[in-house]
């Protein structure tokens, strides 16, 4: 019978409840994911809002700050998720410009002569599933609403829409 030593013990016992406490903190501080998966029904509006060769705006306002990214999406598509009954939508895209400076949803409205964009380098195309809560459509003009909202999905955000003026 082999015994460990009580101060291996110790650390052993500190390094697994110092584990589960970041696990702990990380998952409940963490918005990101509100409207990652949905129902079908909200995904294929999704879809069908956002649609073809369409322009969207990629912005947390949960964040501390975060980059206003604008994205080409050639393609919005449905998959499965592990979880039944729950579905994601996937965008085919490139970003084409973003922000120079981080923003905090305080900022919003950002007055016309603090946009600054830089235009992406060699812009590569991308798949990737999206939160309804943290991309805006363009829905006019330079104006971009929460896709979430467009839906009427129940979301916690900051800021509903991002005007480019």
């Amino acid at each position: 019978m082999h015994f460990i030593h009580v101060g291996k013990r110790a650390t052993i016992c500190r390094i697994i409840i110092s584990v589960l406490l970041l696990a702990t903190i990380g998952s409940s501080t963490c918005l990101a994911d509100q409207l990652q998966w949905n129902a079908l029904g909200a995904c294929k509006e999704a879809v069908q809002v956002i649609g073809r060769e369409s322009l969207l705006i990629s912005y947390c306002s949960q964040a501390n700050e975060d980059y206003v990214e604008l994205w080409l999406v050639r393609r919005a598509y449905i998959v499965h998720t592990p979880a039944e009954g729950l579905f994601e939508v996937r965008i085919f895209a490139k970003c084409l410009y973003r922000s120079r400076k981080a923003f905090s949803s305080e900022e919003f409205p950002v007055s016309a002569d603090q946009w600054s964009f830089n235009k992406v380098r060699d812009p590569r195309w991308f798949v990737e599933g999206i939160d309804l809560a943290y991309v805006y459509v363009h829905t006019g003009d330079r104006s971009f609403q929460c896709l979430g909202k467009v839906l009427g999905l129940e979301c916690l955000i900051e800021v509903e829409t991002i005007s480019l003026q």
